[in-house]
């Protein structure tokens, strides 16, 4: 309990029940709860799981706040995910995406994944627009940057410079619309 309130960090706890055919109805608000329930079904994660837990926990205190009109902190919720291939980071931002929206921050909490192929463009002008377009779909939702480091890979005539600066001037603009 915190300051008289009856306010309780959402819990993990697991279920015997499963919950796969309620977390997949992608039409229906979802309840935090079972969205923390599918993270904690999965194996290992430990120090990811507490990261979720905490972070959901502080993006329900600021939703009360703002409700009793409390000064709030922002909500920017833009993440790196950092692990070798097949270590869960695209599982992790599909829940977290759905997550997100189960409590409010997103609208749709869909996840619109894309590779460096999928922003950057082959001559000048082309890589704004492509990174713009993908943005466009993610809003909403979260945009996932499978192998982000390859946008800086290149020399100073390669493009992924200008999608880097897209992306961070979409992350100011749009922080409360998506997740980058």
């Amino acid at each position: 309990m915190i300051g008289g309130n009856n306010y309780q960090p959402y819990s993990i706890k697991t279920s015997h029940k499963s919950r796969q055919s309620t977390l997949k109805d992608e039409g229906q608000r979802l309840k935090p709860e079972l969205v923390l329930e599918e993270l904690n079904s999965l194996i290992g994660l430990s120090e990811v799981k507490k990261l979720v837990l905490e972070l959901s926990a502080f993006v329900q205190i600021q939703k009360r706040r703002e409700k009793v009109n409390l000064r709030t902190e922002p909500l920017v919720l833009h993440m790196i995910f950092k692990g070798n291939p097949g270590t869960g980071k695209t599982t992790i931002a599909r829940i977290m995406g759905k997550l997100f929206r189960s409590m409010g921050v997103l609208s749709q909490g869909h996840l619109v994944e894309v590779e460096r192929a999928d922003l950057v463009g082959e001559y000048i002008g082309h890589t704004a627009h492509k990174t713009r377009e993908q943005i466009k779909r993610a809003i909403g939702g979260i945009l996932f940057i499978d192998e982000a480091y390859s946008l800086a890979r290149g020399g100073e005539k390669d493009f992924g410079k200008e999608c880097i600066d897209v992306l961070v001037k979409a992350m100011e603009d749009n922080k409360e619309k998506m997740v980058l």
